[in-house]
């Protein structure tokens, strides 16, 4: 059973070096990633939403189109619906994108800072992390039925009583099993582990 530790390290040197946040979708099936990680604000990933970003996205689009980086400052010729411009309001004020193709596989992430723009060097060190992550087989990753049952409690807004009661397990098994999965997953909180495992297609 493979944990993802080796992806959330890295996923966390990426944090610290993209503090306006990043999106990264791993392993793109047609146009769905099997894996998406984001921090970026949460007022902005509501904004992008609600205005149907994704469809109109220079981000995106230069992702799917090449390989390689490109700075968002590159971009404006891409960005005719002012995706870009409209992400500055929420201190996204520079930004770069990073596309791997490799093994049959695409992946896309798109890296923000507020004070200035990124270094050619800071480009290069999260294109190679980038890689690293791309290379990740997340098929391997697996969990019980029992873990499954566990998770789906809480996809169908149980609480930890709730999934205590309809699965006959004490609270303090509970507690100690999505501890373990939330470890094997890499997550931090029940609804990121529940999220990651529909991710990952564990609760299908």
């Amino acid at each position: 059973m493979q944990k993802m530790e080796g992806i959330n390290h890295w996923l966390d040197v990426m944090k610290e070096k993209s503090p306006a946040g990043y999106a990264i979708a791993l392993h793109i099936n047609f146009t769905a990633p099997t894996l998406l990680f984001q921090t970026y604000p949460v007022a902005w990933i509501t904004h992008y939403e609600e205005s149907g970003f994704i469809l109109n996205d220079p981000v995106v689009m230069w992702g799917f189109e090449h390989q390689g980086t490109c700075r968002w400052s590159d971009m404006a010729d891409l960005d005719t619906k002012g995706v870009l411009s409209a992400a500055k309001a929420f201190g996204m004020n520079y930004g770069f994108v990073v596309s791997i193709n490799a093994n049959q596989k695409k992946s896309i992430g798109g890296f923000a800072r507020s004070d200035r723009d990124f270094s050619d060097a800071e480009i290069d060190e999260i294109h190679d992390i980038l890689r690293l992550i791309h290379k990740e087989d997340v098929s391997r990753i697996t969990i019980s039925e029992k873990q499954k049952a566990l998770l789906n409690e809480f996809a169908n807004g149980a609480r930890i009583d709730d999934a205590s009661a309809n699965l006959g397990i004490p609270v303090v098994t509970i507690k100690s099993q999505l501890a373990v999965i939330k470890d094997l997953l890499g997550t931090r909180t029940n609804a990121e582990a529940v999220q990651r495992a529909a991710d990952l297609g564990l609760l299908r």
